[in-house]
């Protein structure tokens, strides 16, 4: 047991545990004053929908000490911390910090539940630079409102994450996180935000947009690299959608609109579909895994 677990077990057990001490007030001070550094924006998918998720970074201040939890005698806590995440309930946000990506789930989960959130937490395997990141917040069955989701990510952080959780703070609907962990060799990567067209590419000096899938195939193999396929549809208002399709269904002389990495060892090609590609599915009817399935309350 580390020195935070023994802080946090000292003060759950004590009889009169302290509201918020002056470390606690010295994170808050800290995560409200840094300014603002850079920012972007991402999408996460919902039933076929995609949903905004805003993300911004923001430039932290590091806080050396342990921060005191405050478990007041009614209502939920204002900062709770254990030794995977500490979290801070703002009025309009929870500022939230993880310490331990590799976490047990259930030590997310009792931070958010002691202020005041309905929160399942799944430890996912993610991409090296998606490490540490917090995934969603998902809303099972859609949020209702009023009020906003979204997450501000702060940098530079001396933990694993540092932000700002947009959530009203008397939501009681279930919200489902994700929590990145480093994928083991050949694992597949929970995907923290959808396929950007104008993103960046998978392999280093060479672009595959707008080259042939037969050419982009062979480039791959000369990597010692496995191939996967996925047709990028492209809706009547602009939005787009992606299909996991096998080698079967693909052509040599369809464009490659990008690609990323499935797994260390696998990459994802996008393809334009080209002629005799059929008609577009119905994107509610294309059935795709998502790292939240199976999370309910």
């Amino acid at each position: 047991m580390n020195d935070i677990d023994r802080l946090v077990k000292a003060l759950d057990l004590a009889p009169h545990p302290p509201a918020q001490g002056p470390a606690a007030r010295e994170l808050r001070t800290a995560i409200m004053e840094t300014p603002q550094a850079r920012g972007r924006s991402s999408w996460f998918r919902r039933g076929g929908v995609r949903l905004p998720v805003l993300i911004s970074a923001v430039a932290a201040a590091a806080v050396a000490i342990a921060v005191g939890v405050g478990l007041p005698s009614r209502g939920p806590a204002t900062e709770y911390a254990n030794a995977a995440v500490s979290i801070a309930r703002g009025d309009e946000y929870f500022s939230v910090t993880i310490t331990d990506p590799a976490a047990d789930h259930r030590r997310f989960e009792e931070a958010f539940r002691a202020v005041g959130l309905k929160v399942r937490v799944k430890v996912v395997p993610v991409a090296p630079e998606h490490v540490g990141m917090l995934l969603g917040p998902i809303v099972p069955g859609g949020f209702k409102g009023p009020g906003s989701v979204g997450v501000h990510e702060m940098t530079p952080c001396a933990s694993a994450f540092c932000g700002k959780v947009w959530l009203p703070a008397n939501l009681s609907q279930l919200v489902v996180f994700g929590v990145g962990r480093p994928a083991r060799a050949g694992e597949t990567y929970a995907e923290a935000d959808l396929y950007d067209p104008s993103g960046e590419e998978a392999l280093k000096g060479y672009t595959t947009r707008g080259k042939t899938v037969a050419a982009v195939r062979d480039e791959l193999r000369r990597r010692e690299l496995k191939v996967a396929y996925r047709l990028l549809w492209v809706t009547e208002d602009n939005g787009f959608f992606d299909e996991v399709v096998s080698a079967g269904r693909v052509k040599d002389d369809w464009i490659v609109n990008g690609t990323r990495f499935r797994s260390s060892d696998t990459v994802d090609v996008y393809i334009d579909p080209g002629p005799g590609a059929g008609p577009m599915p119905d994107s509610r009817e294309v059935a795709r895994p998502e790292w939240y399935d199976g999370l309910t309350d």
